[in-house]
Protein backbone atom coordinates (compact mmCIF):
# COMPACT_ATOMS: atom_id res chain seq x y z
CA UNK A 1 0.00 0.00 0.00
CA UNK A 2 2.64 2.68 1.10
CA UNK A 3 4.75 1.68 -2.34
CA UNK A 4 1.78 2.48 -4.53
CA UNK A 5 0.76 5.87 -2.80
CA UNK A 6 5.12 6.45 -2.64
CA UNK A 7 4.79 5.44 -6.63
CA UNK A 8 2.12 8.08 -7.45
CA UNK A 9 3.49 10.81 -5.44
CA UNK A 10 6.35 10.40 -7.65
CA UNK A 11 4.39 10.06 -10.82
CA UNK A 12 2.69 13.01 -10.11
CA UNK A 13 5.64 14.88 -8.88
CA UNK A 14 7.29 13.82 -12.58
CA UNK A 15 4.30 14.94 -14.59
CA UNK A 16 4.18 18.84 -12.41
CA UNK A 17 8.04 18.62 -13.25
CA UNK A 18 7.38 17.84 -16.91
CA UNK A 19 4.74 20.85 -17.40
CA UNK A 20 6.83 23.41 -15.80
CA UNK A 21 9.68 22.62 -17.74
CA UNK A 22 7.40 22.56 -20.67
CA UNK A 23 6.55 26.43 -19.58
CA UNK A 24 10.12 26.83 -19.51
CA UNK A 25 10.29 26.16 -23.13
CA UNK A 26 7.73 27.96 -24.38
CA UNK A 27 8.81 30.84 -22.69
CA UNK A 28 12.56 31.15 -22.65
CA UNK A 29 14.86 30.65 -20.35
CA UNK A 30 14.10 33.98 -19.05
CA UNK A 31 10.77 33.45 -18.04
CA UNK A 32 11.87 29.78 -16.35
CA UNK A 33 9.99 28.59 -13.35
CA UNK A 34 11.10 25.28 -13.19
CA UNK A 35 14.78 26.10 -12.39
CA UNK A 36 15.18 28.52 -9.30
CA UNK A 37 19.24 27.69 -9.51
CA UNK A 38 20.68 31.21 -11.33
CA UNK A 39 23.90 30.97 -13.56
CA UNK A 40 24.84 34.72 -12.42
CA UNK A 41 23.42 36.90 -10.53
CA UNK A 42 21.84 39.07 -13.33
CA UNK A 43 19.57 36.48 -14.02
CA UNK A 44 17.92 37.24 -10.43
CA UNK A 45 16.52 40.64 -12.58
CA UNK A 46 12.97 40.11 -13.96
CA UNK A 47 10.35 37.50 -13.05
CA UNK A 48 8.64 40.08 -10.57
CA UNK A 49 5.74 38.59 -8.79
CA UNK A 50 2.17 40.12 -8.86
CA UNK A 51 0.66 40.82 -5.32
CA UNK A 52 -2.76 41.12 -5.26
CA UNK A 53 -4.09 43.88 -2.72
CA UNK A 54 -6.50 42.54 -0.20
CA UNK A 55 -7.54 45.98 1.62
CA UNK A 56 -6.88 49.36 -0.71
CA UNK A 57 -9.83 49.49 -3.25
CA UNK A 58 -11.94 46.63 -1.69
CA UNK A 59 -14.40 49.51 -1.30
CA UNK A 60 -14.69 48.82 -5.31
CA UNK A 61 -16.96 45.88 -6.09
CA UNK A 62 -15.74 42.84 -8.67
CA UNK A 63 -12.35 44.62 -8.81
CA UNK A 64 -9.00 42.96 -8.36
CA UNK A 65 -5.77 44.97 -8.17
CA UNK A 66 -2.37 43.59 -8.23
CA UNK A 67 1.13 45.09 -8.04
CA UNK A 68 3.42 44.19 -10.05
CA UNK A 69 6.43 43.96 -8.08
CA UNK A 70 9.53 45.65 -9.38
CA UNK A 71 10.84 46.56 -6.19
CA UNK A 72 12.15 42.96 -6.04
CA UNK A 73 14.87 43.32 -8.60
CA UNK A 74 18.27 43.03 -7.15
CA UNK A 75 18.92 46.88 -6.64
CA UNK A 76 15.09 47.49 -5.91
CA UNK A 77 14.11 48.97 -9.07
CA UNK A 78 12.92 48.22 -12.41
CA UNK A 79 15.56 50.11 -13.93
CA UNK A 80 17.57 46.67 -13.78
CA UNK A 81 15.57 45.74 -16.78
CA UNK A 82 16.20 49.23 -18.51
CA UNK A 83 20.33 48.79 -17.76
CA UNK A 84 20.99 45.89 -19.03
CA UNK A 85 19.26 45.95 -21.86
CA UNK A 86 20.45 49.32 -22.57
CA UNK A 87 24.09 47.50 -21.92
CA UNK A 88 23.29 44.39 -23.92
CA UNK A 89 22.11 45.93 -26.61
CA UNK A 90 25.64 48.47 -26.92
CA UNK A 91 27.66 45.04 -26.57
CA UNK A 92 25.60 43.71 -29.65
CA UNK A 93 25.86 46.63 -31.77
CA UNK A 94 29.74 46.50 -30.97
CA UNK A 95 29.79 50.25 -29.13
CA UNK A 96 30.48 48.68 -26.03
CA UNK A 97 33.49 46.12 -25.78
CA UNK A 98 35.73 44.59 -22.76
CA UNK A 99 36.74 46.93 -20.77
CA UNK A 100 35.15 50.18 -22.13
CA UNK A 101 33.69 52.54 -19.98
CA UNK A 102 29.84 53.51 -19.55
CA UNK A 103 28.69 57.44 -19.44
CA UNK A 104 26.08 58.43 -17.31
CA UNK A 105 24.58 62.21 -17.08
CA UNK A 106 22.98 62.90 -13.82
CA UNK A 107 21.51 60.79 -10.71
CA UNK A 108 18.59 58.66 -10.84
CA UNK A 109 17.59 54.93 -10.31
CA UNK A 110 19.13 53.77 -13.66
CA UNK A 111 22.31 55.12 -12.53
CA UNK A 112 22.21 52.64 -9.84
CA UNK A 113 21.41 50.04 -12.26
CA UNK A 114 23.74 50.81 -14.60
CA UNK A 115 26.79 51.40 -11.98
CA UNK A 116 25.74 47.71 -10.62
CA UNK A 117 25.71 45.94 -14.14
CA UNK A 118 28.56 47.46 -15.45
CA UNK A 119 31.02 46.04 -11.99
CA UNK A 120 29.51 42.80 -12.89
CA UNK A 121 30.13 42.67 -16.66
CA UNK A 122 33.86 44.64 -15.96
CA UNK A 123 33.05 48.10 -17.40
CA UNK A 124 34.25 51.58 -16.06
CA UNK A 125 31.16 53.28 -15.05
CA UNK A 126 30.94 57.20 -14.50
CA UNK A 127 28.43 59.71 -13.80
CA UNK A 128 28.61 63.18 -14.13
CA UNK A 129 26.23 65.18 -11.32
CA UNK A 130 25.01 68.57 -10.72
CA UNK A 131 26.79 70.53 -7.84
CA UNK A 132 23.52 70.36 -5.60
CA UNK A 133 23.36 66.56 -5.68
CA UNK A 134 23.13 64.89 -2.20
CA UNK A 135 25.79 63.44 -0.39
CA UNK A 136 23.74 60.09 0.47
CA UNK A 137 23.20 59.88 -3.61
CA UNK A 138 26.59 60.15 -4.36
CA UNK A 139 28.01 57.51 -1.37
CA UNK A 140 25.18 55.40 -2.81
CA UNK A 141 26.33 55.58 -6.71
CA UNK A 142 30.18 55.22 -5.41
CA UNK A 143 28.69 51.88 -3.08
CA UNK A 144 27.85 50.04 -6.49
CA UNK A 145 31.21 51.14 -7.93
CA UNK A 146 30.27 54.41 -10.02
CA UNK A 147 33.41 57.04 -10.48
CA UNK A 148 31.60 60.39 -9.56
CA UNK A 149 32.42 63.58 -10.75
CA UNK A 150 30.39 66.78 -10.28
CA UNK A 151 29.99 69.22 -12.59
CA UNK A 152 30.42 73.02 -11.89
CA UNK A 153 27.55 74.32 -13.62
CA UNK A 154 25.02 77.52 -14.35
CA UNK A 155 22.19 76.86 -12.12
CA UNK A 156 19.13 75.98 -14.71
CA UNK A 157 21.05 74.38 -17.52
CA UNK A 158 22.10 71.65 -15.07
CA UNK A 159 20.37 68.62 -17.66
CA UNK A 160 21.57 69.77 -20.87
CA UNK A 161 25.28 70.82 -19.51
CA UNK A 162 26.20 67.15 -17.74
CA UNK A 163 24.60 65.58 -20.92
CA UNK A 164 27.27 67.75 -23.23
CA UNK A 165 29.91 67.62 -20.19
CA UNK A 166 29.11 63.27 -21.00
CA UNK A 167 29.82 63.58 -24.48
CA UNK A 168 33.34 65.71 -24.53
CA UNK A 169 34.11 63.03 -22.24
CA UNK A 170 33.37 60.33 -24.42
CA UNK A 171 34.93 61.61 -27.37
CA UNK A 172 38.37 61.69 -25.53
CA UNK A 173 37.96 57.87 -24.21
CA UNK A 174 37.95 55.01 -26.95
CA UNK A 175 35.40 52.55 -26.24
CA UNK A 176 32.89 54.54 -24.14
CA UNK A 177 29.48 54.85 -24.31
CA UNK A 178 26.42 57.22 -23.03
CA UNK A 179 23.54 55.27 -22.60
CA UNK A 180 20.68 57.37 -22.54
CA UNK A 181 17.47 55.57 -21.12
CA UNK A 182 14.94 58.70 -22.50
CA UNK A 183 16.42 57.79 -26.35
CA UNK A 184 17.34 53.73 -26.11
CA UNK A 185 14.82 51.77 -27.47
CA UNK A 186 16.23 48.85 -25.60
CA UNK A 187 14.70 50.78 -22.79
CA UNK A 188 10.83 50.09 -23.92
CA UNK A 189 12.07 46.88 -25.72
CA UNK A 190 12.95 45.00 -22.73
CA UNK A 191 9.13 46.03 -21.30
CA UNK A 192 7.58 44.52 -24.50
CA UNK A 193 10.10 40.89 -24.50
CA UNK A 194 9.68 40.69 -20.64
CA UNK A 195 8.09 42.49 -17.94
CA UNK A 196 4.75 42.32 -20.43
CA UNK A 197 4.73 38.75 -21.17
CA UNK A 198 5.32 38.10 -17.25
CA UNK A 199 2.28 40.14 -16.92
CA UNK A 200 -0.01 37.98 -18.89
CA UNK A 201 1.75 34.48 -17.76
CA UNK A 202 1.22 34.54 -14.84
CA UNK A 203 -2.87 36.20 -14.86
CA UNK A 204 -3.50 33.80 -17.93
CA UNK A 205 -4.28 36.49 -19.68
CA UNK A 206 -7.08 37.78 -17.57
CA UNK A 207 -5.74 41.49 -17.34
CA UNK A 208 -7.71 44.27 -17.99
CA UNK A 209 -6.40 47.50 -17.84
CA UNK A 210 -2.33 48.43 -16.83
CA UNK A 211 -1.47 51.53 -15.01
CA UNK A 212 2.58 52.65 -14.59
CA UNK A 213 4.06 56.10 -14.05
CA UNK A 214 6.15 58.30 -16.30
CA UNK A 215 9.67 59.27 -15.83
CA UNK A 216 10.89 57.65 -19.85
CA UNK A 217 7.76 56.47 -20.52
CA UNK A 218 9.48 53.26 -21.81
CA UNK A 219 7.88 50.82 -19.07
CA UNK A 220 4.70 52.17 -19.99
CA UNK A 221 4.98 51.88 -23.72
CA UNK A 222 6.59 48.38 -23.45
CA UNK A 223 4.64 46.45 -21.18
CA UNK A 224 0.96 48.55 -23.26
CA UNK A 225 2.42 47.66 -26.31
CA UNK A 226 2.22 43.72 -25.82
CA UNK A 227 -0.63 43.73 -23.54
CA UNK A 228 -2.69 45.37 -26.34
CA UNK A 229 -0.89 43.29 -28.96
CA UNK A 230 -2.39 40.23 -26.91
CA UNK A 231 -5.87 41.98 -25.52
CA UNK A 232 -6.59 45.10 -27.67
CA UNK A 233 -9.43 46.31 -25.76
CA UNK A 234 -6.52 46.68 -22.94
CA UNK A 235 -7.08 49.90 -20.99
CA UNK A 236 -3.39 51.87 -20.48
CA UNK A 237 -3.73 54.36 -17.56
CA UNK A 238 -0.53 56.50 -17.02
CA UNK A 239 -0.72 57.46 -13.16
CA UNK A 240 1.71 60.31 -12.71
CA UNK A 241 1.63 63.90 -10.77
CA UNK A 242 -0.46 66.35 -11.45
CA UNK A 243 2.70 69.08 -12.64
CA UNK A 244 4.40 66.02 -14.87
CA UNK A 245 5.50 67.09 -18.22
CA UNK A 246 2.97 64.20 -19.69
CA UNK A 247 -0.08 66.00 -17.97
CA UNK A 248 1.37 69.26 -19.58
CA UNK A 249 1.83 67.86 -23.18
CA UNK A 250 -0.62 65.35 -23.35
CA UNK A 251 -3.55 66.83 -21.60
CA UNK A 252 -3.06 70.52 -21.18
CA UNK A 253 -1.37 71.15 -25.15
CA UNK A 254 1.85 72.64 -23.78
CA UNK A 255 3.34 72.28 -27.06
CA UNK A 256 6.87 73.59 -26.10
CA UNK A 257 7.26 70.45 -23.75
CA UNK A 258 9.32 67.45 -25.54
CA UNK A 259 8.40 64.16 -24.17
CA UNK A 260 10.75 61.05 -24.22
CA UNK A 261 11.97 59.24 -27.55
CA UNK A 262 11.17 55.65 -25.45
CA UNK A 263 7.55 56.88 -24.97
CA UNK A 264 4.82 55.43 -27.32
CA UNK A 265 1.59 58.35 -26.88
CA UNK A 266 -0.11 55.86 -29.42
CA UNK A 267 -0.60 53.24 -26.21
CA UNK A 268 -1.67 55.21 -23.59
CA UNK A 269 -5.20 55.50 -23.30
CA UNK A 270 -6.16 58.06 -20.27
CA UNK A 271 -3.44 60.16 -18.27
CA UNK A 272 -4.49 60.87 -14.21
CA UNK A 273 -2.62 63.42 -12.15
CA UNK A 274 -2.62 62.73 -8.46
CA UNK A 275 -1.20 65.79 -5.89
CA UNK A 276 1.76 64.46 -3.95
CA UNK A 277 -0.31 64.50 -0.98
CA UNK A 278 -2.75 61.50 -2.03
CA UNK A 279 0.46 59.67 -3.06
CA UNK A 280 1.90 60.07 0.00
CA UNK A 281 -1.39 58.87 1.73
CA UNK A 282 -1.57 55.75 -0.98
CA UNK A 283 2.32 55.05 0.01
CA UNK A 284 1.91 54.92 3.67
CA UNK A 285 -1.29 53.01 3.28
CA UNK A 286 0.24 50.28 0.97
CA UNK A 287 2.30 49.54 3.99
CA UNK A 288 0.00 49.94 7.08
CA UNK A 289 -2.58 47.96 5.20
CA UNK A 290 -0.90 45.36 2.84
CA UNK A 291 2.60 45.30 4.68
CA UNK A 292 4.27 46.47 1.26
CA UNK A 293 7.23 49.51 1.43
CA UNK A 294 7.28 50.90 -2.08
CA UNK A 295 8.05 54.51 -3.44
CA UNK A 296 6.37 57.60 -3.57
CA UNK A 297 6.04 56.87 -7.37
CA UNK A 298 3.94 53.64 -6.08
CA UNK A 299 1.69 55.81 -4.15
CA UNK A 300 1.06 57.85 -6.83
CA UNK A 301 0.40 55.16 -9.88
CA UNK A 302 -2.15 53.17 -6.65
CA UNK A 303 -4.06 56.39 -6.25
CA UNK A 304 -4.56 56.94 -10.19
CA UNK A 305 -5.43 53.31 -10.67
CA UNK A 306 -7.96 53.82 -7.52
CA UNK A 307 -9.98 57.04 -9.52
CA UNK A 308 -9.74 54.81 -12.58
CA UNK A 309 -11.20 51.73 -10.90
CA UNK A 310 -14.18 53.97 -9.04
CA UNK A 311 -14.71 55.52 -12.60
CA UNK A 312 -15.35 52.07 -13.89
CA UNK A 313 -19.55 51.29 -14.19
CA UNK A 314 -20.37 48.77 -11.00
CA UNK A 315 -20.00 45.62 -11.51
CA UNK A 316 -22.50 44.56 -8.52
CA UNK A 317 -23.16 40.93 -10.14
CA UNK A 318 -20.54 38.75 -8.91
CA UNK A 319 -20.95 36.53 -11.60
CA UNK A 320 -19.29 38.69 -13.59
CA UNK A 321 -15.76 38.18 -13.90
CA UNK A 322 -13.44 40.22 -12.01
CA UNK A 323 -11.70 43.81 -13.59
CA UNK A 324 -8.18 42.77 -13.28
CA UNK A 325 -6.05 45.81 -12.83
CA UNK A 326 -2.01 45.89 -12.67
CA UNK A 327 0.03 48.82 -11.39
CA UNK A 328 3.95 48.56 -11.82
CA UNK A 329 5.29 49.36 -8.42
CA UNK A 330 8.68 50.63 -10.06
CA UNK A 331 10.86 50.73 -7.02
CA UNK A 332 11.64 50.34 -3.21
CA UNK A 333 12.82 54.06 -2.43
Amino acid sequence: MFDEISRSIDEFGNSLLGALNNVQNAFGRELSVAKPIKENVLQMIGNTPLIRLNQIGSHIPNVEIYLKAEFCNPTGSVKDRTALSMILAAERRGELKPGGSVFQAGYNTTAISLAWISTIRQYKFKVFLAPDTEQEKIKELKSYGATVEVVQLAKGNWDDSLLETAKAAKEKEKGSVILNEFKDMANTNAHFLFTGPEIWRDLAGNVDAFVAGGGSGGTLSGVGRYLKSKKPSLRVIMGVSKNSRFIRKMVQGDSSIRLPESFDPKVTDQYIGVDRDEALRYQSELYQKEGIFAGLTTGTTLASAIHYAESLPTRDDQKTPSYKIIVLSPDRL
